[in-house]
């Protein structure tokens, strides 16, 4: 079969038909939406679902509007100078109605260039407040402030604050020896403490008990423990048992 000029032609429109409209149709997923650039710059917002662009001029960012969870983990400093290793935990989203303002404002790295920074910027102004012997008694304490000062900070920037909580901590080892230390001192004392509170009561029982013994009670003792027996000695003027007369 001869193939002539016409049909080369046929074929060649018919490709770059194929391949337009190829490249006019795209899919936003659910959870994200598409930021539109048309020769860089921002012109839509592209909701979930199919749809249409220029093609070969259009763009399209994609971007999640869901939950996301970050971790941090850093060093800070009490307000005594003392170090602690804290991790916090913090989940958030963009907001789907500013999501052409985050674009332009900070790209598709928003975590990087405000988030991150500015967290650890709120942990170490928040924590730098407390002494470290504070710290654990009033962590969710402090998890609240860090959490409120953080979200005022970025209020207006497109990021939602879901949650954000000081998920874990631990102190230098110097420190957990000296608490270790401490403990271990406060127990003795205390210990000392109850044996001389002992030590008295059994000083004043035996005061007690020494003054309610009239010679009467003694000399009734005395009797008890007579085995019938009389003594060939006696030392002083006292009998050990009462006299009749």
């Amino acid at each position: 079969m001869k193939i002539n000029a016409k049909h080369v032609i046929l074929i060649v429109v018919a490709f770059v038909l194929v391949v337009f409209l190829f490249n006019s149709f795209y899919t936003i997923d659910t959870g994200e939406r598409g930021v539109v650039l048309r020769f860089g710059r921002l012109t839509a917002i592209a909701d979930e679902g199919l749809n249409i662009k220029v093609p070969f001029i259009d763009e399209v960012k994609k971007m999640s509007i869901r939950d996301h969870n970050l971790t941090m983990r850093s060093e800070v400093s009490s307000s005594d100078i003392q170090t602690i290793a804290v991790e916090v935990g913090l989940v958030y989203s963009l907001d789907p109605k500013q999501v052409d303002r985050v674009f332009q404002t900070y790209g598709t790295n928003i975590e990087n260039t405000l988030i991150r920074p500015t967290l650890s910027e709120k942990i170490n102004a928040v924590i730098a407040e407390y002494p470290i012997e504070a710290f654990v008694e009033k962590r969710a304490e402090i998890s609240n402030r860090i959490n409120n000062t953080f979200a005022a900070q970025v209020a207006g920037s497109g990021i939602m604050v879901k949650s954000l909580l000081i998920t874990n901590h631990d102190f230098s080892d110097e420190f957990n020896k000296a608490i270790e230390d401490k403990k271990i001192a406060e127990q003795g004392a205390l210990a000392a403490k109850f044996t001389l509170e002992r030590m008295k009561l059994e000083a004043e029982a035996q005061k007690i008990k020494q003054a309610s013994l009239s010679d009467m009670v003694l000399q009734e003792m005395a009797i008890n423990k007579w085995d019938g027996k009389m003594p060939q000695y006696f030392s002083g003027a006292n009998l050990p048992f009462i006299t009749i007369k």
